[in-house]
Parts: C-alpha cells; sequence; structure tokens
C-alpha cells in the first residue's frame, strides 16, 4: 500500500510538472500571451479561399515583433502564412489569414504564435485551428473553372488563329476573394495560367487555350459566393489580327498568298528580262532588277538570325509565359517581329515564339 501511495505521489508530481511548463514554454515566467479565434466562417468549399480572424492580447510591452508558424497541416493552403498581426488598443492585436481546403478529408493546421524580443523568441502560444462546421463538395460542372470567387470579370480577350484547324484565345481574368490561380479547363489540349497577380485584394491572371476554328464561343463557369451558384461566362470566338499570339503551327511561308506572290515576282522578272533582250532599253533592265529585288527580299534576308543556345521560346511575350521550347544548339532562325523587349521567330521546323531579344544574334 505505501508503495502504491509513493507511486501515485511522483505520478501526480509529473503531472503537475507538465501543466506547469506548458502554462507557461520558459521557465520563471508569467504566461503573457493568449490567443482566441474571433471569426470563422460555418460554410465553406472545397477549394475555396477563406478567412480566419485571430485575435492575440499581448502582456509584453518590450517586444519586437510576433512570427507565425503553422504546422501538422493536411490538405490545407495557408495562403498568407507571415501575415503580420495588427496592433489594435488595450495590448490588443489582430490577424486574418486565408486558408484553402483542397479535400473534404482536409486537417486544420496548428499555429504558433511568438513574441521576439532581440532577434529571439522569448515564449510561445501556440492554437489548433478547426475545420468550419460545414464543408461542402462542389458538383461536377463540364464547365467549371476550378475557380471560386465573390467576383470575376474577364478584363479583355483577344482569338488568333493558332494553324489550320485551331485558334489561341488568350484572357485577361480579374477576381477577388477567390482562388484564380487554380483557373483550369477541362477538354482542351493545350491551355495554362501564363501571368498570374496578387495585390491582396484582388487576383488577375493571364490564361490562354487552344480550342477548334469551329468553335463560335469559349465558355466556362465559375461558382459564385454571393448568389452560390455557378455563373457561366460566354465569350464570342472573333477572329483578329496576331500581335501577340505565337501561333505555334503557322508558317507564314507556307500561305497561299505568299506561295503566289512569290511567283508572281519571278514571272514579271523573267517577261521583263525577255523583253530586255528584244528591245534593249534601259527601262526594262532596271524593272528587270526591281522584280528580281522583291524576289529575294520577299525571302527575309535581313531578318534571318540565329537563336543561341540554350535559349527558350514561350507562348506569350511576358516574364512567366509559358516555355514550349529550349534550343540544345545554336539554330538558324527568321525574325518575325518584336515587342518590347521580345523577338518572334520562326524555328527551322515551322513553329512559332517569343524570346528575350538578348536570345538573337546576327549572322
Amino acid at each position: 500500500m505505501k508503495k502504491f501511495f509513493t507511486l501515485l505521489t511522483l505520478s501526480l508530481t509529473l503531472i503537475f510538472t507538465n501543466l506547469m511548463a506548458e502554462e507557461s514554454a520558459f521557465s520563471g515566467q508569467a504566461k503573457s500571451i493568449f490567443l482566441s479565434i474571433e471569426e470563422i466562417p460555418q460554410k465553406v468549399y472545397v477549394g475555396q479561399v477563406f478567412p480566419i480572424k485571430l485575435k492575440a492580447i499581448v502582456a509584453n510591452n518590450k517586444i519586437d515583433a510576433i512570427s507565425n508558424t503553422f504546422s501538422s497541416a493536411t490538405g490545407v493552403d495557408v495562403i498568407n502564412p507571415q501575415n503580420p498581426w495588427e496592433r489594435s488598443v488595450n495590448n490588443t492585436y489582430y490577424n486574418t489569414f486565408y486558408f484553402k481546403i483542397n479535400s473534404k478529408t482536409a486537417v486544420m493546421p496548428r499555429l504558433s504564435v511568438s513574441l521576439i524580443q532581440q532577434q529571439e523568441a522569448v515564449e510561445s502560444e501556440v492554437i489548433a485551428l478547426n475545420l468550419p462546421a460545414q464543408l461542402v463538395q462542389l458538383k461536377q460542372d463540364p464547365f467549371f473553372s476550378n475557380v471560386i470567387a465573390q467576383s470575376l470579370n474577364v478584363n479583355k480577350y483577344k482569338t488568333t488563329t493558332f494553324d489550320a484547324k485551331n485558334v489561341i484565345v488568350v484572357l485577361e481574368i480579374e477576381a477577388t476573394g477567390a482562388n484564380l490561380k487554380d483557373f483550369t479547363l477541362s477538354g482542351i489540349a493545350k491551355s495554362g495560367i501564363d501571368s498570374f497577380s496578387d495585390n491582396g485584394t484582388t487576383q488577375k491572371i493571364y490564361y490562354y487555350g487552344i480550342v477548334p476554328n469551329y468553335q463560335k464561343s469559349f465558355d466556362f463557369t465559375y461558382f459564385d459566393l454571393p448568389t452560390n451558384k455557378f455563373n457561366k461566362i460566354t465569350l464570342p470566338m472573333v477572329i483578329e489580327s496576331d500581335e501577340v499570339s505565337t501561333q505555334l503551327g503557322l508558317n507564314p511561308k507556307e500561305s497561299i498568298f505568299e506561295f503566289y506572290k512569290h511567283i508572281a515576282y519571278g514571272v514579271f522578272a523573267f517577261i521583263f528580262f525577255l523583253v530586255l533582250l528584244k528591245r534593249r532599253k534601259w527601262y526594262y533592265f532596271v524593272i528587270t532588277l526591281i522584280f528580281l529585288a522583291l524576289f529575294f527580299f520577299d525571302q527575309n534576308p535581313l531578318n534571318n538570325v540565329k537563336l543561341k543556345s540554350n535559349s527558350s521560346l514561350k507562348i506569350l511575350p511576358m516574364e512567366r509565359s509559358t516555355i514550349f521550347f529550349t534550343s540544345d544548339k545554336v539554330l538558324d532562325v527568321e525574325k518575325l517581329g518584336e515587342r518590347e523587349s521580345y523577338i518572334k521567330i520562326l524555328l527551322p521546323d515551322g513553329k512559332i515564339g517569343w524570346t528575350e531579344r538578348e536570345n538573337i544574334s546576327k549572322n
């Protein structure tokens, strides 16, 4: 019996010691940080970006900063893990973190908040974040773009020829309270996001898709949170002149107009050469030279340049555009145009793309 009480006393002592250690992260100091959840949505959709507002009461006026560490999350993205705390009144701080749940089996992270003094953590507090009460998986929609948003607008879009059977559509999309980076559409042979920006309140992407040229409209849906339903956006497909698009499979040398134009220059040069031999007039010689010059210069000899080895070609003339080709050696290419710091070139295999100006050298 005496041994039993001895073991019980030791057990209670260990439990009490552990409780005291949890009460203060650093021995000999009273607890000076208290965390609580202020606001959390009751209903959230899988894939939705949503906020959780937290409050911290800090009874320590000597701290220099407050740091955040998230851990133990499964299937959850923390959008702004290092978002700074904003001081209110009476040593009260607030912070709003944004999360995105990727599956119904997700586990929310634990948040450790540390008080920093002279670049060292002097105390920490941990709070476990819970899933919203309702976690809803949206039904499948063939046109769904995977975007859930408070608002979404297509600022502008452009459709240009891609090849004999397809066109390329480039869209500038802007949204608020959204997971716009997840924008994707099924059933499109080649597509993707070429540029993404986020200023904290709104997001913007440039999205491209290659679709059949017989398609009359470009359609997609997004889930609108204010109305709690799918909104469909339909964009008429009107082919415009090419200024930005890559036209990967469109070789201007293969156009029927170019073919007949080359023949015409050659035929006229030959005809006036025959007239020159018969009439011996100097101006026939000049006309013959003019058509010969048009024939040779139409082959763009002045635009023949070299693409340096290890140079990349992009879909669009943008810094974050998708790279579809990288040269493993120096290539003889043709310059088709330029836009700001990018050069549009034609590869020997007929593909067209954009590369940085420094990747091009003269023959």
